[in-house]
């Protein structure tokens, strides 16, 4: 399981690694599993400013046929929908593309970011 340490250690590290020149932007994945994505993004244009984005979407095999396996995927999703909601709590701006069934969460940052926002970044546990 991943700790909130190792998140901003990934974090530090992204912030760490200069922009490749002829890229728009540049992306490292902190995070990612079936439900969510952890990003450090950074313009070309503005290379000092980096955004924490966080994407919660129904995993690509989600497909469950009835009874118990409904449940649980319906369980799974109302954590994650109040984790993204934890995250507007903590600062972070909410986007959602409904059509796509996509949840973002997303901070500008110059900075390392203290413990506290790094704890609220680890997602549910699936």
């Amino acid at each position: 399981m991943l700790t909130y340490s190792e998140l901003k250690s990934r974090c530090q590290k992204a912030m760490a690694t200069p922009p490749i020149d002829d890229m728009e932007e540049s992306v490292s994945v902190l995070c990612q599993n079936d439900w969510v994505r952890i990003l450090v993004v950074r313009d070309k244009d503005i290379p000092e400013r980096l955004r924490i984005e966080v994407e919660v979407s129904l995993p690509s095999h989600s497909d469950p046929e009835s009874g118990e396996g409904v449940k649980v995927f319906v369980k799974n999703l109302i954590e994650h929908l109040e984790y993204i909601l934890r995250l507007d709590e903590k600062g972070l701006t909410l986007e959602a593309m409904f059509r796509d069934g996509l949840w973002t969460a997303y901070m500008d940052i110059d900075t390392l970011p203290d413990d506290q926002l790094f704890k609220s970044l680890i997602p549910p546990s699936v």
